[in-house]
């Protein structure tokens, strides 16, 4: 037993740090107490009981408190430990996510681990796992001659776990996971038009759906490979895939995608298809936010919310809550704040030369904003309904504590390194 004390020992001194102080990033987190604020104004006037165990208002403050407690916490932790361990970490995320397929169905969907009464979702947390394991291999790729090799190898890496999480089914953080590695990529060094031969196909893949619109963006593919000026071979090939990937456009919708999916995606481009059912959502959504006009109804006065009009509004559609009680003001305040975030963030990112912890604020900037920008597209109708929760305003435990995690982990890189 004695023996085993100093592995203990090595273990917890590369886990353990102690910080010179507990500095923080207030151009960071100012803006985060603001959206914080709004969420609290909000969830106040949209819960449906007000009892402690039950409002979502009064346990976004428990989750809250546990949130900042985790922040201090993760600022005692050795950032070096992530970079060593960061492939261990990513291989645990692939037997989380594969031990949820043997639980019990939750809401149709087996997302997440059951322990008598605790439920978890790995999935969450895992966004952080891949995150470490993109950042690792791409800050130990110097070589530019194998930039291609470097691209697949990292695609591969996030659609492999995010195949995983599809087929959950959860399409919105499968979406996350495999939309974290471009603006990483691009951080790393991979040179725009290789970035761009991995968004078209998927383009491709929408466009073809409708003959004229997928005529129009094989005429913008041409000219953008014209002026890219790649290799001959490779603006073929370029062209090429991309047209396959149109003709493959009815096996996916057919074989690949769920029932639930398809119909979101038919209700984005036409939500009055369904106003009872699939489009439900959406068209309340858009009436909540338009009917705020300017300046909004008032905390607590929206019709659409508090009539029970608008579902979920508390996790998936709280920004239109925003929209119909604070109006196009309130919206604006909340778009403001959660920018200047990401822009001290990237900043920051710019100025560390640990290419390793760079990486890491990129990844962390990608899995927010992805987050922020899906849940607003969907409220307002110009993208699918997910399920994505908005950071920082939407109720929700794990979600609010992997935010707080990825808080506390920006402002602790940012005290190390710079």
């Amino acid at each position: 037993m004695l023996n085993k004390i100093p592995l203990l020992n090595n273990f917890l001194n590369k886990v353990i740090q102690t910080p010179e102080g507990l500095v923080i990033r207030w151009r960071i987190i100012l803006p985060v107490f603001a959206l914080l604020l709004i969420s609290l104004i909000t969830l106040k006037h949209t819960g449906d009981t007000q009892t402690l165990l039950t409002s979502t208002y009064y346990k976004q403050y428990i989750w809250l408190g546990l949130g900042t407690l985790v922040f201090i916490t993760m600022q005692w932790f050795r950032f070096q430990f992530f970079q060593e361990y960061a492939y261990h970490l990513y291989i645990l995320l692939f037997l989380f996510i594969v031990i949820t397929y043997f639980m019990p169905a939750i809401g149709g969907a087996k997302r997440w681990l059951i322990l008598g009464p605790f439920t978890f979702q790995p999935s969450e947390i895992g966004k952080l796992f891949l995150v470490f394991a993109l950042a690792r291999y791409l800050a130990e790729q110097q070589n530019r001659k194998r930039e291609i090799p470097v691209m697949i190898i990292t695609l591969l890496m996030a659609i492999m776990p995010a195949y995983l999480v599809f087929k959950q089914p959860d399409f919105g953080t499968a979406i996350v996971y495999g939309f974290i590695a471009i603006p990483m990529l691009y951080w790393s060094g991979i040179r725009s038009f290789y970035l761009f031969s991995v968004i078209a196909p998927v383009i491709s893949i929408i466009a073809a759906f409708n003959l004229l619109i997928f005529s129009i963006w094989m005429t913008v593919l041409l000219v953008i490979i014209y002026f890219s000026q790649p290799r001959i071979i490779h603006g073929v090939a370029h062209f090429i895939a991309n047209i396959s990937c149109g003709i493959m456009a009815p096996y996916i919708w057919n074989n690949i995608l769920y029932h639930h999916q398809k119909e979101r995606i038919l209700t984005l481009l036409n939500p009055m298809r369904d106003p009872q059912g699939a489009g439900y959502q959406v068209i309340q959504s858009i009436i909540a936010i338009g009917s705020g006009g300017l300046w909004g109804k008032g905390p607590g006065q929206g019709t659409q919310t508090q009539l029970r009009y608008l579902p979920v509004r508390d996790t998936d559609f709280i920004i239109s809550v925003i929209g119909e009680e604070m109006g196009l003001a309130g919206i604006f305040i909340i778009l403001f704040c959660f920018f200047i975030m990401l822009y001290w963030i990237i900043t920051y990112a710019a100025s560390i030369s640990n290419r390793f912890s760079s990486l890491v604020l990129v990844g962390f900037v990608s899995i927010l904003f992805i987050h922020f920008t899906v849940n607003l597209g969907m409220t307002v109708g110009l993208l699918p309904v997910t399920g994505l929760p908005a950071p920082f305003l939407s109720y929700g435990g794990s979600f609010l504590l992997t935010c707080t995690i990825i808080l506390a982990m920006v402002n602790s890189i940012i005290n190390h390194h710079i």
